[in-house]
C-alpha cells in the first residue's frame, strides 16, 4: 500500500514533533509524495527564512528518503486512470518537484537555494514570488467553488464534471467516474452546499481547495491518504473514506 501524508503531518517533522523514522522505512508501506504538498511545504521553507532552513532541509530529506514516489498532478492523474494517457494543462512533471527538492538539498542555506532557483536553465525561478502565485491560484479556484454554489441543483455536478476529462468527443460514463472518485466528488459536493449555506471559504477555510485535490489520488485502489484533520462530515458515503486514515493509525502500523 501506498500512502501519501498529507503537508501539516511533514511539518510536524520539521517542528521536531515527529523523526524520520516515524514516517519513512517501515515494512510494507511506501510513501507517496503529492506535489500540492510539496509546492505548499517548500513555500514554508521560504517563509521560515534562514534560522528554520536546516529543520525545513531535514523535513525534505526524509520525504526524498527512500527515492518516494512523486506523484502526477491531480488532472493528469486523473486522466491517466481513465484514458492511460497523461492529458493536462502543465508541463511540470513528477521528475520537476524531484529537481526542486533536489535544489533544497543541495543548499546549505536559503539564500543558496534561492540563487540555484534562479540559475540558467532552471525550471523553479521565481521561487520568491511562489507564495504570492500559489495564492492567486487559490483565489481563481475558490471563485470558481463560489460559482459553483449559484447553480440550483448538485445532482449533475458528476455528470458534468466528465466533460472535463473528455478525449476527443469521448468523455467518462458519469456512473463509472462517480464510483471511481466516489471520495474526491463527495468532498467536492459537500463543500459546494457549504458554500450554499454561507460558508465562506475565500476568508475562513481556504485549505479545502488542496484537500479537495488530494482526494483524486483515491481513484487509484492502492493509495490511502494519511491526515491530520477529520473529513468525516464531508464524505459519509464513499467507500474511499476507509482509505483516509489518521496520523494515529499510521504510526500504528
Amino acid at each position: 500500500m501506498r500512502y501519501i501524508l498529507d503537508t501539516n503531518i511533514w511539518v510536524e517533522l520539521a517542528r521536531k514533533r515527529l523523526i524520520c523514522n516515524d514516517l519513512q522505512g517501515k515494512h510494507g508501506v511506501q510513501i507517496a509524495l503529492a506535489p500540492l504538498a510539496i509546492v505548499e511545504l517548500v513555500m514554508g521553507v521560504i517563509r521560515g527564512g534562514e534560522a528554520r532552513f536546516a529543520d525545513n532541509r531535514t523535513m525534505i530529506a526524509c520525504m526524498a528518503q527512500d527515492q518516494s514516489e512523486i506523484l502526477e498532478l491531480p488532472l493528469i492523474f486523473v486522466n491517466k486512470l481513465i484514458w492511460n494517457l497523461p492529458i493536462g494543462n502543465s508541463d511540470v512533471r513528477p521528475e520537476h518537484y524531484m529537481l526542486l527538492m533536489n535544489l533544497i538539498l543541495q543548499s546549505s542555506s536559503l539564500a543558496q537555494f534561492l540563487a540555484k532557483a534562479e540559475s540558467p536553465g532552471s525550471v523553479w525561478k521565481r521561487m520568491t514570488n511562489l507564495y504570492s502565485i500559489h495564492e492567486s491560484v487559490l483565489n481563481k479556484e475558490l471563485a470558481s467553488l463560489e460559482l459553483l454554489a449559484k447553480q440550483p441543483h448538485l445532482k449533475s455536478l458528476p455528470a458534468r464534471m466528465t466533460w472535463l476529462y473528455k478525449l476527443g468527443g469521448l468523455r467518462p460514463d458519469p456512473d463509472w467516474f462517480s464510483a471511481k472518485f466516489s471520495a474526491a466528488i463527495e468532498f467536492m459536493v459537500s463543500s459546494i452546499a457549504q458554500v450554499k449555506n454561507g460558508a465562506n471559504p475565500t476568508k475562513n477555510n481556504r485549505g479545502v481547495y488542496v484537500d479537495s485535490q488530494f482526494f483524486w489520488y483515491l481513484g487509484d485502489p492502492d493509495l490511502t491518504i494519511v491526515s491530520k484533520e477529520d473529513f468525516s462530515s464531508e464524505i459519509k458515503a464513499s467507500p474511499q473514506a476507509s482509505r483516509i486514515i489518521s496520523l494515529d493509525a499510521f504510526l500504528q502500523l
